[in-house]
């Protein structure tokens, strides 16, 4: 008998004003903590290409031109034998790692694999990802049922939402072709109904090129074109550029300034980007990059929260220089560089901050035409020691 749940109520207030750590890939744009399916033609490569994802997980390579976050995998290779995963292993690397873990044989699910699953997070406590190929070797039914699939499928994505883990089902492709990729997911809607994510692999017709399709609750839809050369799967488009995450620098290194901001959504964006303009900022999500990075600002000095008065929201962020880990260094990368004075208006600093005294205030002679060049390289180097960093000395 199930056991009861008592249900348990969140206010829209409470959901959207609770910290929630930011979304962690663990390939960048495709894999994150979760459930996911990787559906494909018949003997494309489906295995291959999970293989190798793996290991570029364990060694902390990029896979398709993906970042990965680097830590053990457990790959269920479940209609394998030894030898062929010897072959597989020497035709992929010849650089194996401990990181990467292969299981021959499993219980199925409501006989011991959950279990199972849980002895791998034990075992392995920086463990990322585990591959079950295939889905139908752990199931104990081969009904193809909308419950039956929708169970399976939920019980997998409930035990990776308690691990912290992704967990990717290897399975297969409906012979008949579809304009959709999810519909060629062999079974009902059960599967991709209860799968946070979908990766489907097709031949594109009349050629040896394939395309990974990706969609899911998230992760940005995309269409990956590769192709499959020897052992391996290549990309074909251009591979994704390398954005890294900013945001704690940038909130830092510009409250580090103004000790104080009190404004609107808005006018917080309108300052940060005129401050750092190679980053992306959205009004309507400036609250919630704090929020989902609430224990790195806060590890930096920086606290924050929201008021609301007439009707008019704002934002109140405040730097406190003795909670800063840093020790009030600029940590934006392009700090280095002399930043333009900014003017505060009434409504950026609360009524209740000092007005700072002339004594307060440090005026910075900055020289001119290729005196500034060589100030600027000089400045840059003296960056570059700190970090321990040698460059050759700048030559006019």
């Amino acid at each position: 008998m199930t056991k009861r749940i008592e249900i348990e109520f969140k206010s829209s207030v409470e959901i959207m004003n609770t910290p929630m750590k930011k979304r962690r890939f663990i390939v960048d744009e495709m894999i994150y903590p979760g459930l996911h399916v990787l559906s494909g033609d018949p003997k494309i490569g489906k295995s291959w290409m999970m293989m190798d994802m793996c290991l570029a997980i364990a060694k902390g390579e990029k896979f398709l031109g993906r970042k990965t976050d680097q830590g053990h995998v457990v790959y269920m290779a479940l209609e394998d034998t030894s030898d062929n995963l010897q072959t597989r292993m020497y035709e992929l690397t010849d650089e194996p790692t401990d990181n990467l873990q292969y299981v021959l044989l499993v219980n199925t699910l409501g006989n011991g694999l959950e279990d199972d699953l849980r002895k791998c997070k034990e075992t392995f406590s920086d463990l990322k990802l585990i591959v079950i190929d295939t889905l139908q070797k752990v199931r104990e039914t081969v009904d193809m049922k909308y419950g039956s699939d929708y169970k399976d499928v939920s019980t997998l994505k409930s035990i990776a939402d308690e691990l912290g883990i992704a967990i990717i089902l290897v399975h297969h492709n409906r012979k008949q072709q579809d304009s959709n990729p999810n519909n060629m997911i062999l079974g009902t809607n059960g599967i991709p109904g209860a799968a946070d994510g979908l990766l489907v692999l097709t031949h594109k017709s009349d050629s040896k090129n394939a395309v990974l399709n990706i969609s899911g609750r998230g992760a940005p839809s995309l269409d990956i074109n590769v192709i499959r050369d020897g052992a391996k799967w290549k990309l074909l488009d251009k591979p994704p550029e390398d954005k890294p995450d900013n945001f704690p620098s940038v909130i830092h290194d510009f409250m580090l300034e103004r000790k104080e901001f009190r404004g609107s959504a808005s006018e917080l964006c309108e300052l940060l980007c005129k401050k750092f303009p190679s980053e992306e900022f959205k009004n309507n999500w400036m609250y919630r990059e704090l929020l989902q990075h609430d224990e790195e600002v806060h590890s930096l000095g920086i606290s924050y929260g929201k008021t609301k008065s007439n009707g008019t929201r704002s934002i109140c962020v405040r730097y406190e220089a003795d909670r800063d880990s840093s020790g009030s260094k600029l940590l934006y990368p392009e700090s280095g560089a002399p930043a333009v004075p900014e003017t505060s208006s009434n409504a950026d600093i609360s009524s209740q901050t000092d007005t700072p005294s002339a004594s307060d205030v440090k005026t910075i002679a900055v020289p001119v035409g290729d005196k500034l060049i060589e100030w600027a390289a000089n400045r840059i180097t003296e960056k570059l020691a700190e970090q321990g960093i040698e460059v050759e000395p700048f030559q006019p």
